[in-house]
């Protein structure tokens, strides 16, 4: 009887709580300018709330919920961080091996032609591998961008966006072996020695590279014989069910996907060149999948990977100047990655105190007050997660 009253309390303590959470989100949700959003909080073995607020489709009242897909940006690079670990694992690749032993064209900073770059370097950051001016060309949108800037009332910000749009507009798919290779290749059409490359030597100074991450998955690819998205379905959401978790056209069509929002007006629908860093559709429920295996994995299971494997994956930086482990951000009070994009916001990490995840998925950005909005959200839940 004792044990039943306990659990009966226990039972009515979190809902209580998830009450709570809903009144607060839901608050934050209708002051707001988001158009939509779901959150989650799971612990090592399941997710304890999940919800969504808001729309997925603010012209047709769609609702946003737990089940909403949406591209969840740099979020991405964590299962890149189990994909290269996994490829490690296999025998395919070492972190610390030079990566022109497996490109088939040579990569290395022009400032330091005699210094290799290695895979660890582009998972930590450090590669010295710059974002130029080309990376935007990586948006490819299959229908044109609307010119919605034109009712923009600040001149500065109606010129800034009408350049972007108009970029977009014109960019061509590729493969990324050849978006990378025009990029950093010498003698190749976009190679920009100032722009793309940093003036500091490999491995030694913290420089945040989207197109660092796409090597490192097009590297996955050279050494396992596999396209990337095929190597993570089978190693990666397969294992772990994420059935509604992918990449848009690379067998993978979503069901239930969200409309985007840039300064508050919807995109087209759209495909990265660079799909490996930053454009993986999911959602709070499949994505709670995978972040709770990553907590059992920081504790010491073996699963997807080794204990080794994720001892070292979300090990801290030698400094507080370096900021990754392999991929994935790593401080001294949690662990984990945050993403924005072009209509998207998002948050997912993991308390290292207490092992309780906090999920943040939103389907807008670039509006007034956005980025504090997604902010409070997160503070919000990492309240209830500290309790």
């Amino acid at each position: 009887m004792l044990v039943l009253i306990l659990a009966i309390n226990t039972s009515i303590r979190a809902q209580s709580i998830n009450d709570s959470i809903t009144i607060e989100l839901s608050k934050l949700s209708k002051k707001s300018n988001l158009v939509g959003f779901a959150v989650a909080i799971v612990n090592k073995d399941s997710i304890v709330y999940a919800k969504g607020f808001g729309y997925a489709d603010k012209e047709t009242k769609t609702p946003y919920t737990i089940h909403t897909v949406q591209p969840i940006a740099s979020i991405s690079k964590t299962l890149l961080a189990v994909a290269l670990m996994k490829a490690q694992e296999m025998g395919k690749l070492h972190l610390n091996d030079n990566i022109n032993d497996y490109l088939p064209f040579k990569i290395y900073n022009p400032n330091f032609p005699n210094e290799n770059i290695t895979i660890q370097q582009l998972a930590n950051h450090t590669s010295s591998i710059l974002d130029g001016d080309t990376y935007d060309r990586t948006y490819i949108f299959k229908n044109k961008i609307p010119p919605f800037y034109s009712d923009f009332a600040d001149n500065e910000l109606k010129t800034e966006v009408k350049t972007w749009v108009e970029l977009f507009n014109e960019n061509e798919i590729m493969p990324l072996g050849e978006f990378i290779k025009r990029q950093y290749v010498e003698d190749q059409i976009w190679y920009n020695k100032r722009k793309n490359f940093s003036s500091n030597h490999p491995g030694r100074t913290y420089k945040y590279s989207n197109m660092g991450a796409n090597i490192a998955a097009y590297i996955i690819e050279q050494t396992t014989g596999e396209n990337y998205a095929e190597f993570v379905k089978e190693q990666i959401l397969l294992p772990l069910q994420m059935n509604n978790t992918g990449w848009r056209g690379k067998n993978y069509e979503p069901k239930n996907a969200s409309s985007l929002y840039w300064y508050g007006y919807q995109m087209p629908d759209s495909d990265l060149i660079t799909y490996p860093d930053g454009d993986l559709m999911s959602n709070v429920i499949d994505y709670g999948k995978f972040l709770s295996t990553m907590i059992r994995g920081y504790e010491g299971e073996d699963n997807l990977l080794t204990t080794e494997s994720y001892k070292e994956m979300m090990k801290d930086p030698v400094s507080s100047d370096f900021r990754k482990g392999v991929f994935w951000t790593v401080d001294s009070e949690k662990i984990g990655h945050s993403g924005s994009d072009l209509g998207v916001l998002t948050h997912a990490y993991f308390l290292r105190e207490n092992s309780i995840g906090i999920i943040v998925f939103v389907n807008t950005s670039d509006t007034e007050n956005s980025t504090i909005d997604v902010r409070d959200i997160y503070r919000t839940l990492l309240k209830y997660a500290k309790e």
